[in-house]
């Protein structure tokens, strides 16, 4: 059962940090790798590579949503008096995931050969290694399924260090295999069968953890129709979204190689892998959020609680996020000619700086979109993306064939604004988050601050200054807006404990580092 809401929000912190720092290693990972994969794989090799991510991404439409509720109603029944459900939950939900992976993985192969040669535009040399790349995909679908949901498993129980055990290697060697076997001739269709292999691995590896974790796991292998029922009612409207997601992440994707060409496609592309790294904040902190709220909607009756985590999430989202952004923003043509070449600095740097405040957004909309599942209203947001999806690809059609990429990234950024705007609504609606929130207190000084630095970039943007020009004037604003920050927005307890931890840290480097010197100069007669 979760603790009381003090220790609660602790473990909240705890949480986040570890899904942090183990997104962290991955990310520079694949910062460092890209630029090989794409100079080796070429710009039509890596647009292919890009679909099959795709693909990989759009898999999670087919497990009906049972992953995500069956996150949800296992941590509702973590408390003594209801562990005894946990195993049938969790049985029931992987036998029917095998079942949807066979019979999805199966379905969609069928149209690989119609997409190939029809949907995206790229050489015919490219056909056979297209369609290899994406039938191992298929066949790979019920292991992805199953490795998600015994993950999730691992979720609902708070053992986020253990999910790190498992995803922090399999996340690295996503990428790193690809640059290891490209010299040796290994193009994408192997690159692919390596990934799945490493998606296996992981698989057996959650499984013996969730037996450590759940004891009961494996001394109750039941399937349950009384289990089966909660999962399908909750999962049905997770499924709609699960299936509009993927779309709304993918589409511009799609249609860009689809409309324009897979080259042009690595021109928007690469520049969006980068910026999605962006994520890996609030994708720290909502793992956690879910089960917690998940609790607090259970029949607790604590909104109030919800209401104040999530005020508090945002607060200190502003604080990381906003100065990331506005670097982004400001140097985004002289990272983009660093890091990839002349050619992706003219095309890609307007794309970049849009894809930037798209996925700013995001990372604010995924706090109420986690409320408002946890309290059990799915279906508001399944609801809405029917509505807004046809819209959207009205919109996407028309800026993408007079502005190209750049209108792709435009309307990406239209619609992002659109799902913001009604999923705090929603959430508001079920007492998820006060809106008044934002006219007073600590989270209304800590948007007009983000507003202003904001507001400061926006002008050296519209004023072409230059970047090395704006260095000084980035930096001094910077440096405003934390101290603003700290003095105006984060409340006394806060700033205590954020000194003692980095007191803490502190203290364990200094230990570190003088164990460190003490074993090099042991060391030394027996170098002699």
């Amino acid at each position: 059962m979760p603790p009381a809401s003090t220790s609660g929000r602790r473990l909240i912190v705890r949480n986040s940090v570890l899904n942090l720092a183990g997104q962290l290693i991955p990310m520079v990972v694949a910062v460092v790798t890209i630029p090989f994969i794409v100079r080796g794989l070429g710009p039509d090799g890596y647009g292919i590579f890009s679909i099959a991510l795709v693909v990989l991404g759009y898999f999670s439409i087919f497990d009906l949503g049972l992953g995500r509720a069956t996150v949800k109603f296992v941590a509702e029944n973590t408390s003594p008096d209801r562990i005894h459900r946990v195993p049938e939950l969790v049985w029931t939900s992987l036998a029917l995931l095998a079942g949807l992976g066979i019979i999805g993985g199966a379905g969609t192969a069928l149209f690989v050969p119609y997409a190939v040669t029809h949907l995206f535009k790229m050489p015919p040399s490219f056909f056979a290694e297209a369609r290899g790349s994406l039938f191992i995909l298929c066949a790979s679908m019920p292991v992805m399924l199953l490795n998600n949901a015994l993950s999730g498993v691992l979720q609902a129980a708070q053992r986020f260090d253990l999910v790190n055990v498992v995803k922090v290697p399999s996340s690295v060697l996503f990428y790193s295999v690809a640059v290891l076997v490209i010299p040796f001739g290994v193009r994408v269709q192997g690159i692919v069968l390596l990934l799945v292999l490493v998606r296996l691995v992981s698989g057996f590896a959650c499984l013996a953890l969730c037996f450590r974790v759940f004891p009961e796991l494996s001394r109750n292998l039941r399937v349950s129709r009384a289990s089966f029922k909660p999962l399908a009612v909750f999962g049905g409207w997770i499924m709609v979204s699960n299936i509009t997601a993927p779309v709304f992440g993918y589409l511009e994707r799609f249609m860009i190689a689809s409309v324009l060409s897979v080259g042009m496609l690595t021109f928007y592309s690469a520049p969006y892998d980068l910026i999605s790294k962006m994520l890996i904040v609030p994708a720290s902190i909502v793992p956690s959020l879910f089960p917690y709220f998940s609790f607090h909607g259970s029949g607790s009756g604590e909104s109030s609680e919800v209401s104040e985590v999530t005020s508090r999430t945002i607060q200190y989202l502003l604080l990381v996020l906003t100065p990331l952004v506005a670097a982004f923003i400001v140097f985004a043509q002289p990272l983009l000619r660093l890091w990839l070449g002349a050619r992706f600095a003219d095309l890609s740097t307007l794309p970049m700086q849009l894809v930037c405040l798209v996925f700013f957004l995001n990372a604010f909309a995924m706090i109420p979109f986690t409320s408002v599942q946890a309290l059990g209203r799915p279906d508001l947001k399944a609801i809405l993306d029917l509505f807004v999806l046809p819209v959207y690809a009205a919109t996407l059609w028309f800026l993408m064939r007079h502005m190209g990429i750049n209108g792709a990234a435009l309307a990406k950024l239209i619609v992002t604004v659109v799902d913001l705007s009604c999923l705090y609504c929603f959430a508001a609606r079920l007492k998820a988050f006060n809106l008044r929130h934002c006219l007073s207190g600590n989270l209304s000084r800590a948007l007009l601050s983000s507003a202003v630095l904001l507001l400061i970039v926006f002008a050296l943007q519209v004023f072409h200054i230059p970047w090395i020009a704006s260095i000084p004037v980035v930096a001094i604003a910077l440096l405003a807006y934390l101290l603003v920050f700290w003095t105006f927005v984060i409340d006394r307890r806060d700033r205590a404990a954020i000194v003692d931890m980095s007191r803490q840290f502190a203290a364990l480097l200094w230990h570190r580092s003088r164990l460190l010197i003490l074993q090099q100069k042991s060391a030394e007669p027996n170098l002699e």
